[in-house]
């Protein structure tokens, strides 16, 4: 076998039959296999066996912008091992490299796609609290006043940049990102809430991986803009749209916009980020590049005496004479699903409970 590796040009046609074998993805009515034709690789890193991709981990770098703080983080998605080489580890021998080589790029944190008992064995945890709710059109009011939506279209991805640009906790986009995304693609889509003709807000909507499309059912990936825009325009979004019901993720950090649906009597049931988990890599350095988010949290003693280390995946946190130490999977539930753990006391208990949990964006539109 070789790899862990990166995939060549060359193969990525076989790592589109391989995601098709994995996932179910259609593949290409008609297309050349020409080798020596240069192609756009599918990126991340491969094992192959019998000059074939047979397991795959694709990654992809990205910012996080959290109140200002600026976390790299790396995502990965389309984890998958050819079902004749199932059973041997390669998954977990896969991942294991790239958890490591993230770590060595100066990721603090991976976003899995996923919540598979593979992830949570390399130490991911689910992604974050949110609220989880059900929308039909007879349960939303209908807007008092003109609010419209339409999907989106190419031109209006200066206005869709600018609302995501406002958010305080969000992916850190260029325009060329909402520039190539626009129009949407098949699984995601935009659609722009207006007032009078002024763009106040998006909505994002996605396929549901294992419901069928006959019951009209999407995902709100994502989100942003005026937040009593958003919950006006759901109940046009789904006339628009022709769906039988929106399935709502609102992260818990997000106080404006579940207030709003509690006010209109939805029922908000408590999870966390669906069909994603998350893993630390990097202790100290998410704790630098959180500094200025730190700092609205701590008073200035508190941050001088906070310290965090990181041995491999033993996690050190200390303030005044109050210590704590534990694995990865405990500090990844401590920090983005604020799980208290017993042990911490005293000071430390209480500046841990001011700074978790860490609020991490749904993925929406950079899911992997």
């Amino acid at each position: 076998m070789d790899g862990p590796r990166p995939p060549r040009p060359d193969e990525t046609d076989d790592l589109e039959d391989l995601a098709a074998l994995c996932f179910g993805f259609p593949r290409p009515a008609s297309r050349s296999r020409r080798r020596s034709a240069p192609r756009r690789s599918l990126g991340g890193r491969v094992i192959v066996a019998d000059g074939r991709p047979i397991a795959h981990v694709h990654i992809v770098y990205n910012r996080l912008s959290i109140y200002g703080a600026l976390v790299k983080i790396a995502s990965f998605g389309g984890v998958c091992t050819h079902p004749d080489y199932r059973g041997r580890g390669l998954a977990s021998q896969l991942l294991a490299h790239c958890l490591r080589e993230v770590r060595d790029a100066g990721a603090a944190l991976v976003l899995i796609s996923g919540t598979r008992g593979l992830y949570r064995r390399t130490g991911a945890v689910p992604a974050g609290p949110v609220w989880h709710a059900n929308v039909q059109a007879e349960a939303l009011r209908r807007p008092r006043r003109s609010v419209s939506v339409r999907r989106a279209e190419h031109c209006d991805w200066p206005a869709i940049a600018s609302l995501h640009h406002a958010e305080p906790v969000r992916f850190l986009r260029t325009g060329e990102f909402f520039s190539r995304l626009l129009p949407p693609d098949s699984h995601r889509n935009i659609w722009l809430a207006e007032m009078d003709g002024k763009p106040l807000a998006y909505l994002c909507l996605s396929h549901m991986w294992g419901i069928p499309n006959r019951d009209r059912v999407r995902a709100l990936g994502e989100y942003a803009g005026a937040r009593a825009t958003v919950l006006a325009a759901l109940p046009l979004l789904l006339r628009a749209a022709e769906l039988g019901g929106i399935r709502l993720s609102v992260p818990q950090f997000d106080q404006e916009l579940t207030y709003l649906l509690r006010a209109q009597g939805h029922q908000l049931r408590a999870g966390t980020m669906p069909d994603h988990t998350i893993r630390l890599v990097n202790l100290p350095g998410l704790m630098k590049a959180l500094r200025p988010y730190l700092r609205a949290h701590l008073s200035a003693s508190e941050l001088r005496r906070l310290d965090c280390e990181q041995a491999d995946d033993t996690f050190r946190f200390a303030l005044s004479d109050h210590r704590a130490e534990m694995g990865v999977s405990e500090a990844g539930r401590l920090l983005f699903d604020g799980k208290r753990i017993p042990r911490i006391s005293g000071d430390l208990h209480r500046a841990l409970s001011l700074l978790t949990p860490i609020p991490i964006p749904l993925p929406g539109l950079n899911y992997v």
